[in-house]
């Protein structure tokens, strides 16, 4: 089960985009089983079907490793693969500094879905590289605009895991547009008080007030920090079904279902 959406995706092959993999599902071809038994294929030649089937069987052995299907599949499409390589971060930095991207990084917080981790700048933000070498899948919030270019340039040679989402634009296709303090409290998120209304500049307020000897700026620019990160999960998991309840064939989701839904879940 966990496959199913990855198995429904015909993305990746070569030549085909959302138009033809609609046609695929149209014919009750919904899945890499379904096209790989289909005797004919509507709308496309022998030839055709044949190269396709072979992709499709060179899927199916490459279907535990996600460095084959990044490249293959469309960046604001890699959300589709969220439930089907287990090992996902939620990352979000912290940052002081003028000159873009070459800004100082101060605070990396990456969260596994059970544990949360820190990595500050004069501790042990040497170590956070490494630590990203243990994810599949990296789920960010404006991420692609502005952590990653970042950490990037802070970082020489770093490794990124292979299959990124940018919650920013996920989103937004699902109708939730603004900053992610803003989206927070329609999916039910509530950030306790002492961070409740805080912003990127109030994190550079923190952090310039620590290095002056406040010790307490730090613990309340970590509580920040911590909030942007472990509240991706939940939108994440949302995201992911909203949007596959969405695409896939034989549902009724139209935009009037999906307010409908938005009201019953309080969002």
């Amino acid at each position: 089960m966990l496959k199913t959406m990855l198995k429904r995706t015909f993305l990746h092959l070569p030549k085909v985009g959302p138009r033809r993999e609609g046609h695929f599902w149209r014919q009750g071809l919904e899945t890499w089983e379904d096209f790989l038994a289909a005797a004919r294929v509507y709308g496309l030649s022998g030839d055709r079907v044949r190269f396709l089937k072979k992709e499709l069987r060179e899927s199916v052995e490459r279907l535990a490793d996600p460095g084959y299907f990044a490249p293959r599949l469309p960046l604001g499409e890699h959300w589709r693969l969220f439930r089907a390589f287990p090992r996902v971060g939620y990352l979000d930095i912290e940052t002081t500094g003028t000159f873009w991207p070459g800004l100082l990084v101060t605070v990396v917080g990456l969260y596994d879905g059970v544990t949360m981790r820190q990595f500050v700048q004069g501790y042990n933000l040497q170590e956070f590289p490494r630590a990203l070498e243990d994810f599949d899948l990296l789920v960010t919030f404006n991420g692609t605009q502005f952590d990653l270019p970042v950490l990037r340039a802070y970082f020489a040679d770093l490794a990124l895991p292979p299959l990124q989402v940018d919650l920013r634009f996920l989103l937004a296709r699902l109708g939730y547009r603004g900053g992610l303090k803003k989206i927070e409290p329609r999916f039910g998120i509530h950030r306790p008080a002492e961070v409740n209304g805080m912003d990127g500049y109030m994190a550079v307020l923190l952090w310039q007030r620590y290095q002056r000897g406040d010790r307490t700026s730090l613990d309340l620019l970590l509580k920040y920090n911590r909030e942007d990160v472990i509240n991706l999960e939940v939108l994440m998991e949302q995201a992911f079904q909203m949007q596959q309840e969405r695409l896939l064939p034989g549902n009724s989701f139209t935009p009037e279902t999906q307010r409908t839904q938005r009201a019953q879940n309080g969002i």
